[in-house]
């Protein structure tokens, strides 16, 4: 057999590859909706996109307690009315590993702009507040975007577990 192998080289299920596509194409689908709200700068239109990453944490939160079990506690804030002065919510993991997801206006020459401000904080003596969330050049909101703050929230809360940190449950 040329190449020198003399075997077959095994058949792998098709369906990783298929689920990676419906992976994809669903990502795209999700950006084109959330594209008209992604890009204007009202107060109702953040206040949509605020909605909707909310509901995206608290579907993430969800499969992170089912990988950890009852053991690390996981909680979504819930989110305030539409008229309260101030939308905000918190995922939080274990006692002080935060990401908060904040409304907030910036005012500029040309008016008032509103945007989503996160912030992650990883408590503990050590700990530290940092600004989060999508690059501004590269800035629309995406469930896979949402889901690596998680992740590197996880990381943080991990990473203070193995150091012996507080907080780490």
């Amino acid at each position: 057999m040329p190449g020198g192998g003399g075997g077959t080289v095994p058949t792998l299920s098709l369906e990783p590859f298929r689920r990676r596509v419906e992976q994809l194409r669903d990502a795209w689908a999700e950006r084109r909706a959330l594209r008209g709200i992604a890009r204007a700068h009202d107060r109702e239109s953040q206040l949509a996109l605020l909605r909707t990453l909310h509901g995206w944490a608290t579907e993430a939160a969800a499969e992170i307690r089912a990988v950890y079990g009852p053991g690390l506690p996981v909680e979504v804030s819930r989110l305030p009315s539409d008229d309260a002065e101030a939308a905000a919510f918190t995922v939080r993991v274990a006692q002080d590993h935060t990401l908060t997801f904040a409304l907030v206006e910036r005012r500029r020459v040309g008016g008032i702009r509103w945007h989503i401000a996160v912030t992650m904080s990883t408590g503990g003596p050590r700990g530290s507040t940092v600004a989060a969330g999508p690059e501004r050049r590269n800035g629309q909101w995406t469930r896979a975007r949402l889901e690596d703050l998680l992740l590197s929230l996880l990381g943080a809360y991990e990473r203070a577990r193995s150091e012996g940190g507080e907080g780490a449950g």
